[in-house]
């Protein structure tokens, strides 16, 4: 009998063993896990006891993709009549008037002395605007060639308080190369860490326009093209050709 119950015994004491080798073992930490040791890779899962909380942490993610930096309206810029006598006789300022232009070879302005710009690159580089200012002629060929202009833009609304107004500028008759402006100035400058969002401008009504004497000028209606170049980058350069 004795035997007997040893042999019992002993099959018992086999069975405890299988029976504790095909138990996966319980994860004792609290959590939350690591790169290596987490709830993906411990089956049974973090313990919660009378000693503390089962704590799990995972991860929200979501992307922000980079939009456009645009250059979205320039100005048309319409200045007042004058004689052929003022101009003959002294050096006559010419100032900004409302409405648009009815000439001329630029097809991007529009008459409502607006001006806007919107950066949603997301990298906060800053930008540049540039502007210069072509001869002025007839369909003749006349020109006017002392004409220079005080160029003032009013800040409007700017999403980024910290964007700078654009600034006071005298554009003289600029030659061209390559048909572009040789020496165009920056108008408006948003450092690196400002611009963003989107950025409107509105021309000045001290915007004018100054023609030296000519006692040889013709009379006739004489444009000239406003050359604007966006940079994205707070440093001006001439762009290519």
């Amino acid at each position: 009998m004795r035997a007997i119950n040893k042999m019992m015994s002993g099959i018992g004491g086999g069975l405890a063993i299988a029976t504790l080798a095909l138990t996966p073992l319980a994860a004792m930490a609290a959590g939350p896990g690591t790169a290596t040791s987490n709830l993906t890779t411990v089956s049974t899962g973090y313990v919660s006891d009378s000693t503390g909380n089962a704590e799990a942490q995972s991860n929200a993610e979501f992307a922000v993709a980079p939009g456009p930096l645009t250059l979205n309206s320039v100005p048309n810029i319409q200045l007042g009549s004058v004689g052929v006598k003022s101009i003959a006789t002294g050096s006559p300022v010419l100032p900004l008037v409302s409405g648009t232009t009815t000439g001329g070879t630029g097809y991007d302005g529009n008459g409502s002395d607006s001006l806007n710009v919107t950066d949603y690159r997301g990298d906060h580089a800053g930008w540049s605007l540039t502007v210069g200012m072509g001869p002025f002629t007839t369909t003749g060929k006349d020109t006017v060639t002392s004409a220079s202009l005080a160029l003032d833009a009013t800040a409007g609304a700017m999403d980024n308080s910290t964007t700078a107004a654009p600034v006071s500028l005298t554009l003289p008759q600029s030659t061209l190369t390559s048909s572009w402006v040789t020496n165009p100035e920056t108008l408006w400058l948003a450092d690196a860490n400002t611009g963003e969002g989107s950025n409107s401008a509105t021309l000045a009504s001290t915007t004018a326009l100054t023609i030296g004497k000519e006692p040889t000028v013709t009379a006739g209606t004489y444009t000239a093209t406003m050359y604007w170049a966006l940079q994205d980058a707070p440093a001006a350069t001439t762009p290519a050709s």
